[in-house]
This record gives C-alpha cells, structure tokens and sequence, in this order.
C-alpha cells in the first residue's frame, strides 16, 4: 500500500509550500472563503468575458438600425388615475336623475298624494 498521510500533515505540507501566497495568509487569518465568494468570482469574471465579446462583436459589425426588440426603453411611466373623470361623469349623472326626480315628484305627488 503506497505512503498515506494524514489530512493534517497534508495540510501542513501543502501550507508550507505556498508560503508567502496572500490568498493563504488571508485564508489562515480569516477562515476559509465560503462557497458565494468563488461563485460571485465566477459570475464577474464571466459578464467581463460577456462584454468583451459583445465589444469585440460591436467594433466588427458596422453600424445598424436597431430591432424593435433590442431597443432600449425609457423611463417606465406610472399609469394614469383611471377613477377622476368616471367619477365625476357619475357623481353628474346621480345629480341629474336626483334632480330629475324631484322636479318630477314635486309636479306628480300632489295628484297621487304622496307627501313629499
């Protein structure tokens, strides 16, 4: 069976070898680096490939009209307050057929005899 060291003398030896190394002193004072930091690394260093390709690929290409679907939208514009002019019209129209049906019970009730 070959040689076999421990995790620990492993460790050890491999510490050792990168002396000088600041990622290990950082490592060696603070812990290890937790999985997100390498992902986060990943993830800037591919945008960077991403846009030195997009670049790379601009600077080829002469320069054309865009597609509807790539052009850039403006600012997002809140919608309008839909209930001012319907609620005015209605608030109207309420008054009115009140109105209405004063005049029209006023004129009617004395020959029905409804009090008013």
């Amino acid at each position: 069976m070959p040689w076999e060291e421990t995790h620990q003398a492993r460790q050890e030896r491999l510490l050792r070898q990168m002396n000088g190394n600041p990622r290990v002193a950082y490592m060696l004072q603070h812990g290890p680096v937790p999985h997100w930091v390498k992902v986060a690394r990943q993830h800037r260093e591919q945008a960077a490939r991403e846009a030195r390709q997009a670049a790379t690929h601009a600077r080829a290409e002469p320069e054309t009209e865009p597609q509807p679907a790539a052009r850039t939208r403006g600012r997002h514009r809140a919608p309008r307050r839909w209930w001012g002019w319907p609620a005015t019209a209605l608030g109207t129209v309420l008054l009115l057929g009140q109105t209405a049906m004063e005049t029209l019970g006023a004129s009617l009730a004395p020959d029905i005899g409804i009090p008013i």
